[in-house]
């Protein structure tokens, strides 16, 4: 289990973000998982601001593993968790 924190900013309808969470999963990698989707429109609108800091295109999923990982990239993901 990595030692750094994990933060998945996702879509609850997005398959990619799925993905990627699954991944993270069955890697046993504890991660803070955001639905941007469902929160609500000041929430949204906070978080969205956090998102594009790192991903000024604000696509999901955006992952945040003290590296920004745009969409699902296995290999990004592991080679930045250090598996």
């Amino acid at each position: 289990m990595s030692t750094k924190k994990i933060v998945l900013y996702a879509l609850s309808t997005c398959p990619a973000c799925k993905k990627t969470a699954k991944l993270l999963e069955d890697m046993g990698e504890e991660f803070d998982k955001i639905y941007v989707d469902i929160l609500d429109s000041g929430e949204q609108w906070l978080i969205s601001k956090e998102v594009k800091k790192h991903n000024p295109d604000n696509t999901y999923p955006t992952l945040v593993i003290s590296e920004v990982i745009v969409g699902f990239d296995a290999v990004r993901i592991k080679e930045a968790i250090g598996k």
